[in-house]
């Protein structure tokens, strides 16, 4: 009679056990903070023809970004800058997007320009990168050789100061679901079990009484 007992009790608590699944894990994924980085050209590089602009931003929320260039001579307050290109974020993967643009340098003026890469990230923030001082030098003799493409990469730099200010979300930005709360699929699975092991657990109690009363 006792193995009988336990026997039924293995099969109820293995039918419970079943019923259980365990919560999914939840991978914490880092967050890419927002960040330029211009490969070539470089500050103070002398540049004829058509230019190469190659870089990458980075940062989760990236949405637009534009290039943009503009006389050295002129002072802060007076500058205009123009138009060279427009970047898309990539579709595969928007918290890294990699650029590479030709600049027709021969439609300028030769002297000393500055270049600016502007990235715009969701919730209205915006970050930027410059490149100053390059010589563009078509018409009139370098002062000194282009440095080479291949010679030493300039270390990837954060942008220090944002161009635009943040702007709060035009709707309240809902909070990641806890996962210490019992949803109700859980709450029903978890009194189906109940409900599961105390019946078992009355029937075994109605089968040893009958088989006492009997045998006694």
């Amino acid at each position: 009679m006792r193995k009988a007992y336990w026997l039924v009790s293995l099969i109820l608590i293995t039918l419970a056990l079943s019923l259980i699944e365990s919560p999914p894990s939840v991978a914490a994924q880092a967050t890419i903070p927002p960040s330029i980085f211009i490969q070539s050209p470089r500050e103070g590089q002398a540049l004829q023809g058509v230019e190469i602009i190659e870089g990458k931003i980075r940062g989760e929320g990236f949405q637009a970004g534009y290039i943009r260039f503009s006389y050295t001579e002129k002072g802060e307050g007076d500058r205009t800058w123009f138009y060279i290109a427009d970047i898309q974020p990539e579709v595969q993967d928007s918290s890294q997007t990699s650029f590479r643009i030709e600049w027709d340098t021969t439609q300028l003026t030769d002297g000393n320009y500055d270049l600016r890469v502007v990235a715009e990230y969701a919730g209205g923030g915006a970050i930027f990168e410059l490149i100053p001082n390059l010589r563009i030098r078509n018409y009139s003799p370098v002062e000194s050789p282009t440095p080479s493409a291949g010679l030493e990469r300039t270390p990837e730099r954060t942008p220090s100061t944002p161009t635009v200010p943040p702007l709060p979300p035009s709707t309240p930005t809902p909070l990641p679901p806890n996962p210490a709360v019992v949803g109700e699929r859980e709450l029903s699975r978890v009194l189906t079990i109940s409900g599961i092991s105390v019946a078992g657990a009355f029937f075994l109690g109605m089968i040893y009484w009958y088989l006492k009363h009997r045998i006694g």
